[in-house]
C-alpha cells in the first residue's frame, strides 16, 4: 500500500493533532506540511471529512502563501469537500467557524 494511502487511513485519528499548523508561522515548512496534508486528504476524503473543521482553522490561520500551486492545491481539495457534503452540509460546517476564518477561506473559492 503507498503511503499516502496509509497516512490517509490514520488521519481521520490524527488530524486534530495534525492540523494545528495554525499555530506554526507562515514558511516553507507550514506549506510542505499543507501539501502533505492536501495529498492525504485527496487519497481519502471520506475517511477525513470528520477532521475538517480542523483543516479549515489551520487553513484560515494562512497570512500569505507565496507558493500559487499551494494555493491552488488547498482550493482543489476544499472545492472537493463541498461538493462531496453538499452545500447545506457544507454550509453547516462552516457555522462552527468564526467569522474571520470563513472569510479567510473565501480566498479559496469556497
Amino acid at each position: 500500500m503507498e503511503v499516502t494511502a496509509l497516512l490517509a487511513a490514520a488521519l481521520q485519528q490524527k488530524c486534530a493533532s495534525s492540523c494545528t499548523l495554525d499555530k506554526i508561522r507562515d514558511d516553507y515548512e507550514k506549506e510542505d506540511a499543507f501539501r502533505g496534508l492536501c495529498a492525504i486528504a485527496r487519497a481519502n476524503p471520506s475517511g477525513t471529512v470528520s477532521s475538517l473543521g480542523y483543516l479549515c482553522k489551520a487553513v484560515a490561520s494562512w497570512r500569505e502563501i507565496r507558493s500559487q500551486d499551494l494555493h491552488n492545491e488547498i482550493s482543489q481539495v476544499l472545492t472537493g469537500y463541498k461538493q462531496m457534503l453538499g452545500n447545506e452540509t457544507w454550509e453547516q460546517g462552516m457555522s462552527t467557524l468564526e467569522p474571520p476564518e470563513v472569510q479567510k477561506l473565501s480566498r479559496f473559492g469556497v
